[in-house]
């Protein structure tokens, strides 16, 4: 594989990495509610969702370790209780929230299955992906981003193009610092030790014979890449929710929501 392409797919394997549920349904109530300041709160979602998350893989680029490695730095007893931390927050509160998310926006509208049978085949599909960490990147990057972004594109694309730009008044007495908050609940800020450590993982499987500086340019570049397609799709989820402010209720749900604009 040549260095571009290899950029590419760890880019988007990074893309699809941080892009899980909060990111999908977050953004557009987000604009719903900003009204015609939904550039300033799309700043402020972008500062805790992106910026910081590409802060931490660029540590990761550096250190090409795990996150038990990034803890040992201060040293090994704080790795111990970072990394049980960390991974108790992600157990406890992103994961179901993805499963809840997957049921509610592609399987209760067209299916009447339990949520519990979703959360088994998913997390189901979740095992298999963790099992085959050296093919992570190319199954997520070559495939699974490709056909999110160019859905998320199409639908952003449709909006941008059938509605006047007429955004109404914001509900948010602090635009930036309400999107900071809302940016913040996506957990990419924490998730950005977890997700390094994967890219780490995957690259060393990939490539044993690169280097630690062709590792940490091609890190560095994809994650640059990374958090520049995240910005550009937040910046158009949160774009398409504020031109949308009339079509709901303003009581509407996230997931309501996002079901009512796809």
């Amino acid at each position: 594989m040549n260095k571009t392409k290899e950029t590419l797919v760890t880019a988007f394997a990074l893309f699809s990495l941080f892009f899980g549920a909060g990111n999908l349904i977050l953004p557009p109530l987000l604009g719903f509610k900003s009204g015609e300041f939904w550039w300033l709160v799309t700043l402020g979602f972008c500062l805790s969702a992106v910026l910081i998350p590409i802060l931490g893989i660029l540590a990761h680029a550096k250190l090409q370790g795990t996150m038990f490695d990034f803890g040992k730095k201060v040293s090994p007893a704080f790795a111990i209780g970072y990394s049980f931390i960390v991974y108790a927050i992600s157990i406890a509160l992103p994961s179901p929230r993805t499963a809840s998310v997957t049921h509610e926006i592609a399987i209760q509208p067209f299916f009447e299955s339990p949520y519990w049978v979703t959360s088994i085949v998913y997390f189901a599909l979740v095992f298999v992906f963790v099992m085959n960490r050296s093919r992570i990147l190319d199954i997520i990057g070559k495939f699974l981003t490709p056909a999110i972004i160019i859905i998320l594109l199409l639908i952003m694309g449709i909006a941008t193009y059938s509605y006047a730009f007429d955004f109404g008044n914001t509900v948010f007495a602090n635009p930036f610092a309400d999107g900071i908050l809302e940016g913040y609940q996506t957990f990419d800020a924490i998730g950005a030790v977890v997700v390094g450590g994967v890219i780490i993982i995957s690259i060393n499987l990939k490539n044993k014979e690169g280097s630690y500086e062709d590792k940490k340019r091609l890190i560095r570049r994809a994650g640059w890449l990374a958090g520049l397609g995240l910005f550009l799709i937040y910046a158009g989820l949160i774009f398409t929710g504020a031109l949308m402010h009339d079509d709901f209720e303003t009581d509407i749900s996230r997931t309501a929501l996002l079901n009512g604009i796809s």
